[in-house]
C-alpha cells in the first residue's frame, strides 16, 4: 500500500511540482482601490481545525468579487481584517492564489430569509432586495419600502410619504393630523394650520395666511 501512495505522490509531484491545495487564512490587511489590483488582501496560513497560526503568509491574494463589469461596474465587499477566509490556487498553483469567500464556521449570520439578497452593517442598517420588493430600513431613523412602482418612507416620528408612479399620486402624513395629497386633480391639504404663499386651495380646519 505505502509503495502505491508513494507511487501517486511522485506522480503528482511531477505533474503539478507547485500544487497547493485550499487552506484558512487570517486576514491580516485590506487594500482599497481604485487601481488594478488593488481589491485584495494579506492574509496568514491557519491550521484547518485549530485555526492556529502558522509561519505562512500570501501577500496581495486577489479576492473575488461578488460580480464585476465593464468600466470599473462592481460589486466591493473586502473582508475585515482579523476575519477568516478560503484561499484557493488556480490550477492548484500557489502562483495564483485568491479569496473564494468567507469561512462560515467563524461567521454569524445576521437575519435573512430564501430568496434574499440582504446588505447590513449588522446592526441597524439593512437593505432587502426580495422577488418584488427593496426595503431599507434603519432601525432608529426610518424605513423606506419600493414596490412596483410604489415608494413608502416613514420615520421614527410618524411621518409618512408615499408616492404612487402608476396613480401619479404623492402622499405626505406627519402622523399628527395633517396631511397632503397631490394627484393630476390638484392638491387636497387637510391640516390645523397652513401658511400658503399664492394659488388656490381648500382647507378643512385651521388659519390660512395669505402673502
Amino acid at each position: 500500500m505505502k509503495t502505491g501512495i508513494d507511487f501517486l505522490k511522485n506522480l503528482l509531484n511531477a505533474l503539478l511540482p507547485n500544487r497547493a491545495a485550499p487552506v484558512l487564512g487570517r486576514v491580516m490587511r485590506v487594500y482599497e482601490g481604485p487601481g488594478k489590483n488593488k481589491y485584495s488582501c494579506d492574509v496568514k496560513v491557519l491550521t484547518a481545525g485549530s485555526l492556529e497560526e502558522t509561519d505562512q503568509e500570501i501577500a496581495e491574494v486577489s479576492i473575488n468579487p461578488i460580480w464585476a463589469g465593464k468600466a470599473n461596474k462592481g460589486i466591493y465587499a473586502p473582508p475585515p481584517e482579523g476575519g477568516i477566509v478560503i484561499v484557493e490556487f488556480l490550477e492548484w498553483n500557489v502562483a495564483y492564489p485568491y479569496v473564494a469567500g468567507i469561512y462560515s464556521d467563524e461567521y454569524t449570520a445576521q437575519k435573512f430569509k430564501k430568496g434574499q439578497l440582504v446588505v447590513t452593517d449588522g446592526k441597524d442598517l439593512r437593505i432587502e432586495f426580495s422577488d418584488d420588493e427593496i426595503l431599507v430600513h434603519d432601525t432608529h431613523k426610518f424605513e423606506a419600502r419600493f414596490i412596483k412602482g410604489k415608494c413608502n418612507v416613514i420615520n421614527d416620528r410618524g411621518l409618512n410619504v408615499e408616492i404612487d408612479s402608476d396613480a401619479h399620486i404623492i402622499t405626505v402624513d406627519n402622523g399628527h393630523g395633517n396631511s397632503a395629497v397631490i394627484s393630476d386633480d390638484g392638491v387636497t391639504v387637510n391640516c390645523t394650520a397652513a401658511n400658503v404663499t399664492a394659488g388656490s386651495v381648500t382647507v378643512s380646519a385651521g388659519v390660512i395666511n395669505l402673502n
